[in-house]
C-alpha cells in the first residue's frame, strides 16, 4: 500500500517508516527536516510544514491512506496538532483519500485511566493540570476534528511511549486502557497502527493500546 506518514522524524514516526519499508508499503515521509530521514526504494521524502496546506496537499498527493504521528513541538504548544489536522483533512478530502491512522494520546480524555491502580490516576491528573496541559489540550482539539470528518479515520490511543525494543504483543481495548497498562514501545504502537491499513476493525474508533 502506498501512504504518507506526517510526523516521520519522530519517535514513532521512524518505526512507521522502517516497519512500512520492511512490510512492503511505498512509504512518503513528510518532514520539516531533510537530514532526519533517508529515501530508498520503497521511502521517498516530501520536506514541508504541518501548518502549510500546500506542503500537505502535495504529501497526499497519491496515497491511498494517512498516517499521523504528529506531537506537539513544546510543552506549550496547543497549536500545531489541531492546525496541521485541519489541512490534512482538507488534503484528503481533495485527492480522495479516505484511510487516516492517527497517533493519539490516551491521557487526553476522561476515564481513559478508570482500570489502573489508584496511584496511577492520581499521577496522570496531576501531569494533565500541569505540564501536559496544553499538549493534552491539543490532542482533544485534534481528535476532535477526526471524528468529525467523514474520513474512515482510526485514532490509536497509547499510555506513555517507551523508546525500547518492541515485546510484539500487546492489549487492546476499546473504551479505556487495560488494567495496568500504564505504558507501550513506540515499535508495538507503530506495529499495530499498520496493522488498521488493511483491517476495518476499528475504522471510526479510538482503540487504547498497552502492555
Amino acid at each position: 500500500m502506498r501512504f504518507v506518514v506526517f510526523g516521520a522524524s519522530g519517535g514513532t514516526g521512524q518505526e512507521l517508516l522502517r516497519q512500512g519499508v520492511s512490510q512492503g508499503h511505498d512509504v512518503t515521509a513528510f518532514v520539516r527536516d531533510p537530514k532526519t530521514v533517508t529515501g530508498g526504494d520503497r521511502l521517498s521524502v516530501v520536506v514541508g510544514d504541518a501548518l502549510d496546506p500546500r506542503a500537505v496537499a502535495l504529501a497526499v498527493t497519491g496515497q491511498a491512506a494517512v498516517v499521523s504521528a504528529l506531537g506537539s513541538r513544546s510543552l506549550g504548544d496547543a497549536t500545531l496538532l489541531p492546525e496541521s489536522m485541519v489541512h490534512i483533512l482538507s488534503a484528503m478530502r481533495q485527492h480522495s483519500v479516505r484511510r487516516l491512522i492517527v497517533l493519539g494520546a490516551s491521557g487526553a480524555f476522561p476515564g481513559a485511566d478508570k482500570n489502573l491502580a489508584l496511584p496511577s490516576r492520581i499521577l496522570l491528573k496531576v501531569i494533565k493540570a500541569t505540564f501536559l496541559k496544553k499538549p493534552f489540550q491539543s490532542q482533544r482539539a485534534m481528535q476532535e476534528l477526526v471524528r468529525m470528518s467523514d474520513t474512515d479515520w482510526t485514532v490509536v490511543e497509547p499510555p506513555r511511549l517507551l523508546t525500547v525494543p518492541a515485546k510484539g504483543t500487546y492489549r487492546v481495548a476499546e473504551d479505556a486502557l487495560p488494567a495496568g497498562g500504564r505504558q507501550i514501545a513506540r515499535a508495538d504502537v507503530a506495529a499495530f497502527m499498520l496493522e488498521q491499513l488493511t483491517s476495518a476493525r476499528w475504522v471510526r474508533k479510538s482503540p487504547f493500546v498497552a502492555w
